[in-house]
């Protein structure tokens, strides 16, 4: 079943005017409480999770948020598209439209991306007649998480043929790989009247909650108590490679950089990027009487003046 179609801006709570930075962090915030990990099993978390997405993708690209902006819920139809070399009548049984997810039912916003004319494009062949031809290939984008890359995996998706019927496809994601590492699926592109072309599938990172991808590197926003940035400390952090302790040296300013090497994602040559966690300190929203008062003597006691 399709995702209803929801106001992007509504999904993330922010108003038309928030900057960039404030979509990403209420995308962030969002995707955090409502990311599958965080509630196995919770359907209405998973369908969240997949609204939250949507939003995001649109209104943190400023191109597609200026068509949303102008065209509102037909911002799809309203912006120009021009077809890819060779895009026109298909054979029977051409013409494809793709969905991903376990049930393949990822919504109409998806298929956009991935869908007939904008994740596909079909190979061009001259033919000629009485002569036998192969078939066009078919080239889209498959997303995946950056944890799939990793680690490898399955993923599901559907393919809608012109002729209206659908073929399910399950395709192992070898570990270790990498955004435009390419999957050939033989003989599963446009029929031709010798063979088939291909299916090719390109991997594509998805948008994280934790995570911004450079290339191959990652970074990740790290939070600290103000007791920690002054004193020093070592600080959980959740990692690729799994949990580690992270130094945090004293004096440690909001924004510091601290490398972790070769903790990022993989190369095509079997390098890795590295790991980036910055520091972010954090301030309790509330607190109890007592702390009030530590934080009371703290400023009469210290000496430290942040505007000098």
């Amino acid at each position: 079943m399709a995702v209803q179609f929801q106001d992007y801006y509504e999904i993330l709570g922010v108003p038309r005017t928030a900057t960039e930075d404030e979509i990403k962090k209420a995308y962030r915030k969002l995707a955090r409480k409502h990311h599958p990990d965080v509630n196995p099993g919770d359907k209405g978390a998973e369908e969240q999770f997949k609204k939250i997405n949507e939003a995001y993708e649109v209104l943190s690209d400023p191109e597609k948020r200026k068509k949303y902006d102008r065209f509102g819920e037909n911002w799809k139809t309203g912006q120009q598209f021009t077809p890819p070399p060779g895009w026109g009548p298909q054979p029977a049984g051409g013409g494809f439209t793709y969905t991903t997810g376990e049930e393949g039912d990822f919504s109409e916003f998806f298929q956009q991306f991935f869908g007939p004319g904008m994740g596909f494009g079909a190979s061009t062949q001259r033919r000629r007649p009485g002569f036998s031809t192969r078939g066009s290939d078919i080239e889209a984008e498959l997303p995946i998480t950056i944890e799939e890359a990793f680690h490898g995996g399955t993923k599901q998706f559907t393919i809608r043929k012109g002729d209206g019927t659908t073929k399910t496809y399950r395709v192992k994601i070898p570990e270790h790989s990498y955004a435009g590492r390419q999957i050939k699926l033989a003989g599963e592109g446009s029929p031709g009247t010798a063979t088939p072309g291909d299916l090719i599938l390109t991997l594509a990172y998805q948008n994280h909650p934790y995570y911004d991808i450079d290339n191959f590197d990652l970074y990740r926003e790290i939070d600290v108590a103000p007791w920690e940035a002054v004193l020093g400390a070592k600080v959980p952090m959740e990692t690729l490679d799994g949990n580690v302790r992270l130094t945090i040296p004293e004096g440690a300013q909001s924004g510091l950089k601290l490398r972790l090497n070769h903790r990022g994602l993989y190369r095509s040559d079997g390098s890795r990027g590295d790991l980036y966690a910055i520091v972010d300190i954090a301030i309790p929203e509330t607190v109890t009487p007592k702390e009030r008062g530590w934080w009371e003597k703290l400023r009469d006691e210290s000496k430290f003046d942040p505007r000098v």
